[in-house]
């Protein structure tokens, strides 16, 4: 447009001149002459303009057709990746179940038949669930205590002093073998399927909380006095506590005396608590206590922060739990809140172990391994496997 525009100035200018050379009687040789000369002088800068244009339109050319095969090549390569990254995610998967199975099938027991039951567990549940299909209906999931016949066989069983424990594999995905195992109360009622209680979520009738607990710590500490199964310093026992247990000085005391009268089965005991009661600052004699004899804490429901993990490191805290569906970021997270690769990464960063709890299916253990985390549980991965009746005498020691 400029150049037209440039143009069309250069002709209106020399028609103006040959006007006024015309009017005062110019020979119309030199009238011609001056035609000819503005003609050649305009095609001359025409020719200029157009060479110019057609090396610019070339070098458009050239930059398009570079362009076009650089995002052809992008276009390939990053199918290339998606392919090799469907292919890798069919490995995982494929390495998941194959550890999952021979975890099962380690910790399971014999066949019935046999008459000497396995000498960890007797499993009561079905296996895992696999990929594309639901896993079977399970004979003794967990359930509220306040189910028909509960509260009731929950009181004899503390009457009694003593526990039927039932052990809940903490898979560690990279090993492929348990990484720990959660305790949990199997309560047989008069009628009905067996339940497996971690933690009193409410209150029940005559049964004091902080007994509760001492019992779980006690029954999961005789069972690694016995070295039954895996319970040991790689593969611990973690037992859900709450306050309760802190703020009960008989009860508390006699767990502290049965570490220090076996102190190397603290390394075999997991103390799993709240994060609000760890959090909160009104126990830490308490959690003082406990680390001054080497009992791990761990600390579930952490909600993410590397000040407030300073703060649990210092209490003696070296496991956090958290939720998969958080860790996946499935939930709506409140401002300021980290998502799960930010969660993983503040944790590894300050060297504290991450369990991935209520995992729902192998997909979303194989995307917790992708993000870094290794250990994990779940019913649908492993439900609580019972230990033998007679293996445990869960007592006041």
């Amino acid at each position: 447009m400029l150049a037209i525009g440039g143009a069309a100035a250069f002709c209106a200018a020399v028609t103006f001149l040959l006007q006024i050379a015309i009017a005062r009687g110019l020979p119309a040789t030199d009238i011609v002459l001056v035609t000819a000369s503005a003609t050649l002088l305009l095609s001359l800068v025409a020719a200029a303009f157009s060479f110019r244009a057609f090396n610019h339109a070339k070098l458009f050319a050239a930059d398009l057709e570079r362009l076009t095969r650089s995002m052809d090549a992008a276009i390939k390569d990053v199918a290339l990746r998606g392919d090799r990254e469907a292919a890798r995610h069919e490995e995982l998967h494929a390495a998941v179940s194959n550890r999952l199975d021979a975890l099962s099938a380690r910790i399971s027991p014999a066949d019935a038949d046999t008459d000497e039951p396995h000498p960890a567990v007797v499993a009561d549940t079905p296996a895992p669930a696999r990929k594309g299909r639901q896993a079977p209906a399970e004979p003794h999931a967990p359930a509220p205590t306040d189910a028909p016949g509960v509260e009731i066989a929950l009181r004899r069983v503390m009457a009694g002093g003593q526990a039927d424990l039932s052990l809940q594999p903490i898979i560690a995905a990279g090993r492929g073998e348990a990484g720990g195992f959660e305790v949990h109360f199997h309560v047989q009622p008069e009628e009905g399927k067996p339940v497996d209680i971690r933690r009193l979520e409410q209150p029940v009738a005559d049964v004091d909380p902080a007994a509760f607990e001492r019992l779980a710590v006690v029954s999961a500490a005789e069972a690694a006095r016995r070295q039954l199964g895996d319970i040991s310093e790689k593969m611990p026992a973690h037992v859900a506590v709450s306050d309760a247990l802190l703020d009960d000085g008989l009860e508390f005391a006699t767990v502290l005396d049965i570490f220090k009268l076996h102190p190397a089965l603290a390394k075999s005991v997991v103390v799993s608590l709240p994060f609000e009661v760890v959090d909160s600052g009104r126990h830490a004699a308490a959690l003082e206590l406990l680390s001054g004899l080497e009992i791990r804490l761990a600390v579930e429901d952490w909600p993410g922060s590397r000040p407030g993990l300073d703060k649990l490191k210092a209490s003696g805290v070296g496991v956090v739990k958290i939720a998969a569906q958080r860790l996946l970021d499935r939930v709506k997270l409140r401002k300021g809140q980290p998502n799960g690769a930010a969660l993983v990464e503040i944790a590894d960063g300050a060297g504290v172990e991450i369990i991935a709890t209520d995992v729902a299916s192998e997909d979303d253990a194989v995307s917790l391994i992708d993000m870094g985390v290794d250990l994990m549980t779940g019913e649908r991965l492993s439900a609580p496997r019972r230990l033998r009746t007679d293996a445990v005498a869960g007592r006041r020691l």
